[in-house]
């Protein structure tokens, strides 16, 4: 009867157990890698979903009840922009299309999300903490108004519209900015995405708003 081990078992086994030792490190390693991708990809997922939800919401507060082009500054400062109250129509606007004849101005932007989710203004200020399993991350929505291109001579055969997205005003404007951003626990950020939305009214053909 066999009482005790060769050499070559005992080698085999130390070359079984070197090899283990050595795979399991490179395993955690993968799987981590692999949740990382994932909270990632959820994030993100999450951003673009929240962002799709405010794409489809009013421009402001008081487009809820109005379908005008709304005003920014009476009298106009940006004359290709700013709809005119006495005319009722913006600069190129013609009897029929969308105007401001109702004299209804646009809405401050809250300093915190007011809870009113039908409007875009309304989210800003936004978060919300997300678990990802292991990880924790935020989500918040900031939402500003854009700075706009101004001039006082237009040639609109000639003439190009610019506009510096890259800038945000605390005045009111024609062009809010929605940025969705996503953070880790350290307060990182891990991705985001903006989004611009225009001051540009409705207008209803056939009682299907446009």
């Amino acid at each position: 009867m066999k009482k005790a081990i060769t050499l070559i078992e005992l080698i085999f086994t130390i070359v079984i157990i070197a090899a283990v030792f050595t795979t399991i490190p490179k395993i955690i390693y993968v799987s981590n890698k692999s949740l990382e991708f994932s909270r990632k990809e959820d994030s993100i997922f999450n951003m673009m979903s929240k962002m799709m939800d405010i794409s489809l919401k009013e421009y402001d507060e008081n487009n809820t009840e109005y379908d005008d082009i709304l005003l920014v500054n009476n009298p106009p400062q940006n004359l290709a922009l700013d709809c005119n109250s006495s005319s009722g129509y913006r600069v190129g606007g013609f009897s029929g299309s969308r105007n401001c004849l109702n004299g209804i101005e646009e809405s401050n932007v809250p300093s915190n999300s007011s809870g009113e989710y039908d409007y875009i203004e309304g989210y800003n200020g936004y978060t919300d903490t997300l678990n990802n399993g292991h990880t924790t991350y935020t989500l918040k929505i900031d939402v500003n108004y854009s700075n706009e291109w101004s001039g006082g001579n237009y040639d609109y055969d000639n003439q190009e519209l610019s506009f510096n997205f890259a800038s945000t005003s605390d005045d009111k404007k024609n062009i809010k900015r929605i940025n969705v951003s996503v953070k880790d626990s350290s307060g990182n950020i891990i991705s985001s995405l903006s989004y611009y939305s225009a001051n540009i009214g409705h207008i209803k053909i056939n009682s299907v708003q446009w």
